[in-house]
């Protein structure tokens, strides 16, 4: 437990803690959830936050450890993955959707 503890959440509160000393201004990398960013792609009607390859891999990741917890019959790895795979389809049809809204402008 000890280490779980060492490892987790003080090494990690380090690793965030360093982050926010060391790196300022618009260098300062931000981590932005998918709802988010499929929020941002409505509102400005460009996937030019969203590439089409990472929608696509991380669908097909959530598919893999969905099957990969049904065919263990561990309903806690495969439901939240459901909705992994829900998402991952909505991000790509967006992306379909809106991949020409910068020619048109």
């Amino acid at each position: 437990m000890k280490m779980v503890l060492l490892f987790n959440v003080v090494g990690f509160g380090i690793m965030i803690m360093l982050t926010f000393i060391l790196v300022k201004g618009p260098q300062r990398v931000t981590a932005v959830a998918p709802l988010s960013i499929m929020r941002q792609v409505i509102r400005t009607k460009s996937v030019e936050f969203m590439p089409f390859t990472l929608s696509f891999f991380l669908t097909l990741c959530a598919t893999a450890w969905f099957f990969y917890g049904f065919f263990v019959k561990d309903m806690y790895i495969a439901v939240p993955n459901v909705l992994g795979f829900l998402f991952g389809i909505g991000q790509m049809i967006l992306y379909m959707i809106y991949k020409d809204g910068n020619k048109k402008d």
